[in-house]
């Protein structure tokens, strides 16, 4: 079971599998569409280092001791991470309703996966809570022909 939940957030992408885990067809395409929209914004603040991601699979703005400067969000920024982590919650909740599992635990999943992509440079929270900026990615093999 678990390896058929962890496959299942492997394959997973918040813009691209909302429709096929959400049970109201509205909603997963409002969410999909709200989600694509704040993308751009929500990069551009990951790159700025005044927001990273934590170890729970959500956005988390940064503070003074997390990023080492001083971190303030506009009220427009703090509600878009507010409307970002809630429809993230709502994802995670239906996978884990689909698949016998909890929230937290896809949430926990999903922070690896994003651990894992995270651009250089860029605040992720490590597994024991510790903010670090993400690595240089490690050297991907090439590619068979």
């Amino acid at each position: 079971m678990k390896k058929f939940l962890a496959l299942s957030i492997a394959a997973f992408t918040l813009v691209f599998a909302v429709p096929q885990v959400l049970s109201a067809a509205d909603d997963a395409a409002t969410i999909k569409k709200n989600m694509a929209e704040r993308k751009p914004k929500i990069e551009a603040l990951k790159k700025a280092g005044s927001v990273g991601e934590n170890k729970a699979g959500y956005l988390e703005a940064m503070t003074k001791e997390t990023a080492g400067k001083e971190v303030k969000l506009s009220d427009d920024e703090k509600k878009l991470v507010e409307d970002e982590n809630k429809d993230r919650k709502a994802v995670y909740n239906a996978i884990a309703k689909q698949e016998g599992s909890t929230v937290d635990k896809v949430g926990e999943l999903r922070a690896k996966q994003i651990r894992s992509k995270t651009p250089e440079g860029e605040f992720i929270q490590n597994e024991d809570g510790k903010w670090i900026k993400a690595p240089k990615p490690a050297a991907t093999e090439k590619k068979e022909k």
